[in-house]
């Protein structure tokens, strides 16, 4: 039976906490919650305008690049009193999704993506849309999350869309002293494994840890005694860049797999899932 017993596993992400802690501890481990990345939701007052102009205009499509962008941008539509307006508009215009709890949330409202990736990426979106897209005039409303996805951006454009976007929330680094603390933690050895959520997790951590003069620390760490786990493909990726190695990281984006993964790995000491 695959097991966590006495395993201590950091998480960098702050969302639904208390089912990944209990997750953990189906397999007898502890979680210990240690969010790197901060999220603020942009204002009602902000977003509702855009959300009111593109409903207006209309769009040819839409694409969400989050499952979390795209609940935020109904909530919106809720609580604004065009809820009926923005779901048509969605019906009306061909969807876009990247990620699987983007498609689990359409899903939850009937709503089928036209497109959708393979692997939980941007360029794996723009390989989906094939080499014609046929997007020359198009006007395509693109969801962020948190930051800009400049490739998808730039390639939209280069195809000859007319590009909108809306920012149902931003990312902000999570406090100094936080970040620090954690580093003393890994300094310490105080976990087994660090599971990451998403790339930017990495990228803050490693830039505080650059402030902290506990970079190469923390990529010596991660490389060795502790293991570096990722939720997707972008996130492994972003570990990867920063020379940490190896990563483990489930065939798909779901925090549950990465769990059994993790026991799985603790249980035979081997990456290999058949195992």
């Amino acid at each position: 039976m695959l097991s966590l017993e006495g395993k201590q596993i950091a998480v960098t992400g702050a969302r639904k906490q208390d089912e990944v802690k209990q997750l953990v501890a189906n397999f007898g481990g502890v979680a210990h919650i240690r969010p790197a990345q901060g999220t603020i939701l942009t204002d009602e007052e902000e977003i509702g305008p855009a959300m009111r102009r593109v409903i207006a205009e209309g769009a040819d499509w839409v694409i969400f690049t989050t499952g979390q962008g795209a609940q935020r941008l109904l909530d919106v539509a809720r609580q604004s009193d065009m809820l009926w307006d923005w779901l048509r508009l969605l019906r009306a215009a061909r969807v876009a999704a990247r990620g699987y709890k983007t498609r689990k949330f359409l899903k939850e409202w009937a709503i089928s993506p036209a497109v959708s990736d393979d692997d939980g990426t941007s360029a794996g979106l723009m390989r989906a849309f094939g080499e014609a897209p046929q997007l020359d005039g198009r006007k395509v409303v693109v969801q962020l999350h948190g930051e800009r996805p400049e490739r998808l951006l730039r390639w939209l454009e280069d195809n000859g869309a007319v590009v909108e976007t809306l920012m149902p929330y931003i990312h902000v680094p999570p406090p100094e002293s936080d970040i620090r603390s954690f580093l003393e933690e890994l300094q310490e050895r105080k976990f087994d494994a660090v599971a990451f959520t998403s790339a930017l997790q990495v990228r803050y951590l490693f830039e505080m840890a650059g402030r902290f003069g506990m970079k190469e620390m923390l990529r010596s760490r991660l490389s060795g005694d502790v293991l570096a786990a990722a939720v997707g493909k972008v996130t492994a990726e972003a570990l990867e860049e920063e020379g940490v190695a190896p990563v483990l990281q489930p065939s798909d984006q779901r925090i549950g797999s990465l769990v059994v993964k993790l026991a799985r790995y603790f249980q035979t000491g081997s990456f290999d899932e058949s195992q």
